[in-house]
């Protein structure tokens, strides 16, 4: 079973909280947070309304706001945009990210695709709106910021130092998804094909049910937290930064596993943007002293390709967000993979 862990608890580092993560990512690759205390009664139902008045404004009102139209993969992406493993997603969604300014210095093409502003919704028609998305990413911020400190302390790593995973700023990218009534689906079609997020941490919120992830034995395991708590998994960058001992979580959301309209949320961490990643020291982890490696297939590794230990992590990624839409110029990894919860 997946356990459940408090927020307090994995703020706090404590040792009974910090095996109960080890544990849980090493045979999960997943495990339920729950911070219902710290946002308060009125978060997620705020969440789900403001959500659910998104998706229900006029195709033209979304269409408005449509991602082609920002440099920076931000805005409406309507059911079919997007493929995962090459077969399009029978979902739509909202997407988003941090509003900050891009590094100074030598403009490079990433800059502009990876920072600067989201687009949003008429404030005069959902004046809410923008102002409970961004509780949202701060609560997101907060869960994974703790969950990656945990993370080094059950690694026997420092956590302040400046090459730290958790140094820097920490980068996000993130959605709002519907899925509308499978009824027009057939049960053996996946409304989001089975894939690994290719980032560093993702924390997944479900209003209703319908996530998928896939045991070590193949077997495809519901992730059922209880109501309002959060699913925390690592991606593809997190079996680069720990050397193959924490690893991705394949998953995916299946028309059998719905039974109607479903909402859900996810957030994509990546370390900060300007920084290079620096894989945790193996020399200070008993933990990594095995026959640990990165599994093939890793999309940061495709082809042979190597983390430059002086390479921003933007440029990767970069490369990478160029191949998730297509018709966009593509010159990162040879891969279809796209995310979402």
């Amino acid at each position: 079973m997946i356990p459940v862990l408090a927020l307090a608890d994995l703020e706090a580092g404590r040792p009974a909280t910090l095996d109960r993560l080890h544990d849980a990512l090493r045979d999960h690759a997943i495990v339920h947070v729950d911070a219902r205390a710290e946002l308060g009664p009125e978060f997620f139902p705020s969440l789900h309304e403001q959500t659910r008045a998104f998706f229900a404004l006029p195709e033209e009102a979304k269409q408005a706001l449509d991602i082609d139209k920002s440099p920076n993969y931000r805005g409406y992406v309507a059911q079919g945009a997007e493929y995962t493993n090459g077969v399009p997603d029978l979902k739509e969604s909202f997407e988003f990210g941090k509003e900050t300014a891009a590094p100074e210095g030598e403009e490079q093409p990433w800059h502009a695709g990876l920072y600067g502003p989201n687009q949003w919704p008429d404030a005069s028609v959902l004046p809410r709106f923008r102002p409970v998305v961004e509780a949202y990413s701060a609560a997101m911020d907060r869960i994974t910021l703790a969950t990656l400190r945990a993370l080094l302390l059950t690694l026997d790593q420092p956590a302040d130092t400046d090459h730290a995973v958790t140094s820097g700023e920490l980068c996000s990218y993130s959605r709002l998804i519907r899925y509308r009534d499978p009824a027009g689906f057939g049960a053996g079609q996946s409304r989001l094909e089975r894939h690994t997020d290719s980032g560093l941490l993702t924390v997944s919120l479900q209003e209703q049910r319908g996530l998928e992830a896939e045991a070590a034995d193949g077997r495809w395991v519901p992730v059922e937290p209880p109501t309002d708590v959060f699913s925390v998994f690592g991606g593809e960058l997190m079996e680069v930064w720990t050397h193959g001992y924490y690893r991705a979580c394949p998953h995916r959301v299946h028309n059998s596993a719905l039974r109607a309209e479903r909402l859900s949320y996810a957030s994509f961490f990546l370390p900060d943007l300007r920084r290079p990643l620096v894989p945790v020291d193996r020399a200070l982890s008993p933990r990594l002293s095995g026959p640990v490696a990165v599994p093939a297939g890793n999309s940061w590794l495709a082809g042979g390709r190597e983390l430059i230990p002086t390479t921003p992590v933007g440029e990767l990624e970069w490369a990478r967000m160029n191949v998730i839409f297509p018709g966009r110029n593509n010159d990162g990894p040879d891969t279809e993979n796209e995310e979402g919860q």
